[in-house]
């Protein structure tokens, strides 16, 4: 199966991509993949669970930032025509949010694979409002047994 053109903003193709459900959905794009990268989109909604006062808290952004992380699995799946399994987020090793979106605003964050050993990923995701970091971090994730 052949990687779909991008961007990919076809809500419910993205929503079978992740294992999260509504109201907890975080990605609403599909900006770019490879093997080894993922950049994903969430336009901030003011009916998002995580907005409070029409900006989006820390919950959302580092939720946003799990989720761009799972939409690289779930996508990688998808073209080698697998079911992804089921990962869950293990340690934030570290994490700097320098500022917050507003509602109405674009939130792209790109996440880079640093390394993978037995189910556990190191991860290096950053996050941006337009040209403006807002978000950095190294995250492990980890894929459940089955």
């Amino acid at each position: 199966m052949t990687a779909a053109p991008f961007p990919i903003v076809d809500n419910i193709f993205l929503q079978d991509l992740l294992p999260h459900r509504a109201p907890m959905v975080m990605i609403d794009c599909l900006y770019d993949f490879t093997e080894k990268t993922v950049a994903a989109g969430l336009t901030v909604q003011e009916d998002n669970i995580f907005v409070e006062d029409g900006v989006l808290l820390e919950a959302g952004i580092i939720e946003h930032m799990a989720q761009s992380i799972a939409l690289h699995t779930g996508y990688s799946f998808y073209i080698k025509q697998q079911t992804a399994p089921i990962g869950y987020l293990g340690t934030i090793k570290s994490i700097s949010i320098d500022s917050f979106p507003q509602v109405g605003e674009k939130l792209l964050t790109k996440a880079t694979i640093l390394q993978e050993f037995m189910g556990v990923t190191l991860v290096s995701v950053e996050s941006f409002v337009g040209d403006r970091q807002i978000a950095q971090a190294e995250i492990k994730s980890v894929i459940a047994s089955s």
